[in-house]
C-alpha cells in the first residue's frame, strides 16, 4: 500500500513558538495595542485565517501581517528543532516513504526555514500558503495528491486546520505538542517521541 506522510511545520516539527510569540508581540506594540495572551499566539498558529489579525488590525491587516513576516524572518535564529526531529524523519525516509510538508505559513519564509536547518532533503513537497488557500481546503494539497496518488495518508500536526484536514483528505490523524486532545484525531501524542512509537506500529 502506498503511503504519503503529511507534516505540519510550526510546533509539530519546529518550536516556532518564541519566534511567532515575539514577531505577534512586535507588531502588536507598533500598533500600540495590548499585548498578545497565549490564546492569541495559539489562534494564529493553530488556525488557518484565523480572528487575531481582522479583530484586532482591521483594514491594517496587511500591513500587519508584512510587519509580522518581516519580523519572523529576521528572527528565525529563534527556532529551533525539536528533540526527536530528526529520528523521526530518519526513521521514515529509511522506510522510503515520501514526506511533505503542508504550512499555513508564508510559503516564502517556511522554504527558507526548512533550508536554513538543512531539513529540505527530508521533504518532497514543502508547501506554504501567500493566498486564500491553506489547511484545511483540499484543494490546497490536490495537485500533490494527484502527484504521489497514495493510497494512504498519515497527517501529523498540532491545529484544528491540521485535524479538519485529515478529515477532509480521511487520512489517519495524529495530533501532537496540543494539550487540547479533544481536537478530532486517531492518535494523540505528547511530544515527538510518541510519534515515532506510534508511526512504527501503523507502518509495520
Amino acid at each position: 500500500m502506498s503511503t504519503l506522510i503529511i507534516w505540519d511545520w510550526d510546533n509539530t516539527l519546529m518550536n516556532t513558538r518564541p519566534a511567532v510569540t515575539a514577531g505577534l508581540q512586535d507588531v502588536c506594540r507598533f500598533y500600540q495595542l495590548p499585548d498578545i495572551t497565549p490564546a492569541d499566539v495559539l489562534n494564529v498558529m493553530t488556525n488557518h485565517r484565523g480572528d487575531f489579525w481582522q479583530r484586532n488590525f482591521g483594514e491594517n491587516v496587511p500591513q500587519a501581517v508584512a510587519r509580522y513576516v518581516e519580523y519572523y524572518r529576521s528572527h528565525m535564529d529563534m527556532v529551533k528543532p525539536f528533540n526527536q526531529t530528526l529520528s523521526v524523519l530518519n526513521y521514515i525516509r529509511s522506510l522510503n516513504i515520501p514526506q511533505m510538508i503542508l504550512s499555513n505559513k508564508n510559503h516564502e519564509s517556511l522554504v527558507e526555514e526548512v533550508k536554513r536547518h538543512q531539513l529540505d532533503e527530508y521533504f518532497e513537497v514543502i508547501q506554504g500558503t501567500n493566498g486564500p488557500l491553506g489547511k484545511p481546503d483540499v484543494a490546497f494539497v490536490a495537485p500533490h495528491l494527484n502527484l504521489f496518488k497514495p493510497e494512504r495518508i498519515i497527517l501529523i500536526g498540532d491545529g484544528v486546520s491540521d485535524m479538519l484536514m485529515a478529515q477532509n483528505l480521511n487520512a489517519e490523524a495524529i495530533l501532537v505538542h496540543q494539550p487540547d486532545n479533544t481536537l478530532p484525531h486517531h492518535h494523540y501524542c505528547e511530544n515527538l517521541s510518541d510519534v515515532l512509537s506510534v508511526l512504527k506500529t501503523l507502518l509495520s
